[in-house]
């Protein structure tokens, strides 16, 4: 649509690539747990900073600090959004991270772990809240789903540094080692990266916004795509809050965005990622949790970047409902694999099938429900509007990421870990007809082409 440089971007790629730097760091506070719980839980005081092992209220609130800040982050978002652009809001939004990892270095009283679980919710909500959009308007249409992704390429590779160091180094050291990408990201993206032309006109910046696209797009003639951008910011311009209630498509995307991210957490994604050595443990697996776990982690990076590679060639739909499907089929084999063992059945013969199924799961979520929804959410909504639809759809994200989260060990105590992943084995067979059926495709659409398709009658 726009002319091409037939140069590389190589400063649209550094820019996505340093401001998902603090996406890294934030990856590792999800299975931040996994591997300091079972410290926590010691009676060996030279692992156990507090000196006593913890108790199960007591678990479940560290694990569940994090999705109440997730939650409380929005509103603080939003807010920031009326003052300052989305490069210095992911700036601002990352530094309670760096204070969480200082804290953490000292800690050996049980507040210090709830007060730095919040703080990685404040900053980790903030961040999925922000950077999606950041990256999709400094985005070219024909790979915005590709750069979409590294979000989730970044995340899975954070994670996966809590199951690679977190067993095997104190406390201290594992905070050190947590600080150091943030330490980066102030200094790469801080310092070099430039900020979102949608922002910088929407405050009257027109200037800046021509040199930040220039930059971006290796390209002085970047006119025609300004005009553009100016075009879809203006016809936007007269959505208010409201209109995502009244208004056809924004209602539509509206719907959209809450549905897959209430897919995405009742997946039990948020709860498997906090309990990994926990699951391994209950199914009694001969391979060492800490080793099982880190398995895991690395087939979450892998399939992620599959995905990332993808995104732009099958489209979003398809990488959703395959993503559903495998969830539902792995969700499906836990469940009978924890029954016939809570029933008394010899599952010696399948021991190998709780470790498989959790690879087939973490494999089938991270090729499409785990980073798709935020790349969608940052493509269906209008500039004028998308701050508030952020709000409202990253809300139910962490609200219903808490409820998981809180409830999942008390369901394991009532009804059966077996019982638990076939609840959720189930609403990813609903999942995944809801994608096929109703979700549309975005890709290589540009921001107005989507919301054309979005308000067509159906």
């Amino acid at each position: 649509m726009f002319e091409k440089s037939k140069s590389i971007n190589w400063l649209l790629y550094f820019s996505v690539f340093s401001a998902n730097l603090a996406v890294f760091a934030s990856g590792g506070c999800w299975t931040w747990t996994s591997p300091v719980l079972p410290k926590l839980k010691s009676e060996d005081f030279s692992v156990n900073v507090l000196g006593r092992p913890v108790t199960v209220k007591e678990e479940a609130w560290i694990v569940s600090f994090m999705q109440l800040g997730l939650i409380c982050s929005t509103p603080v978002s939003l807010l920031l959004h009326k003052f300052f652009t989305k490069k210095n809001i992911l700036l601002i939004v990352t530094v309670p991270l760096v204070l969480t990892h200082i804290l953490l270095m000292f800690a050996d009283q049980i507040v210090y772990f709830f007060v730095a679980r919040f703080f990685m919710g404040m900053t980790t909500g903030s961040l999925w809240t922000v950077l999606p959009s950041y990256v999709a308007e400094i985005a070219p249409d024909s790979n915005r789903g590709f750069l979409g992704t590294i979000v989730g390429v970044m995340g899975a590779a954070g994670s996966m540094v809590s199951y690679l160091v977190g067993p095997y180094v104190s406390l201290l050291t594992f905070s050190i080692v947590n600080l150091i990408p943030l330490v980066l990201f102030f200094i790469f993206y801080g310092l070099f990266s430039p900020d979102s032309p949608y922002d910088l006109i929407i405050k009257g910046k027109l200037a800046e916004a021509e040199s930040s696209l220039s930059k971006l797009r290796c390209n002085s003639n970047v006119e025609k795509e300004l005009n553009h951008i100016s075009s879809s910011i203006n016809s936007g311009n007269n959505k208010t809050f409201i209109d995502l209630f009244r208004d056809r498509g924004l209602k539509k995307a509206l719907k959209i965005g809450m549905l897959l991210m209430a897919f995405q957490q009742l997946s039990g994604i948020g709860a498997v990622l906090s309990y990994t050595e926990t699951i391994f443990l209950m199914a009694g697996s001969t391979i060492r949790a800490d080793i099982s776990a880190s398995v895991v982690g690395g087939v979450s990076l892998f399939s992620v970047i599959i995905s990332s590679r993808l995104i732009d060639t099958m489209g979003r739909k398809i990488l959703l409902v395959i993503s559903c499907t495998l969830a539902f089929i792995s969700l499906s084999a836990l469940s009978v694999y924890f029954l016939l063992s809570d029933n008394g059945v010899d599952t010696s013969p399948i021991f190998w099938l709780p470790i498989v199924s959790l690879i087939a799961y973490v494999l089938g979520l991270n090729i499409g429900l785990a980073a798709l929804p935020w790349v969608i959410l940052g493509e269906v909504f209008s500039s004028n509007v998308k701050n508030s639809a952020s709000f409202i759809v990253c809300v139910t994200n962490y609200v219903i990421c808490l409820g998981v989260t809180i409830s999942f060990s008390y369901l394991v105590q009532l009804a059966g870990i077996g019982s638990t992943f076939l609840v959720f084995a189930v609403i990813m067979l609903a999942g995944a007809i809801y994608c096929y059926t109703v979700v549309p495709e975005t890709k290589g659409k540009s921001f107005q082409d989507i919301q054309i398709m979005l308000n067509v009658k159906t």
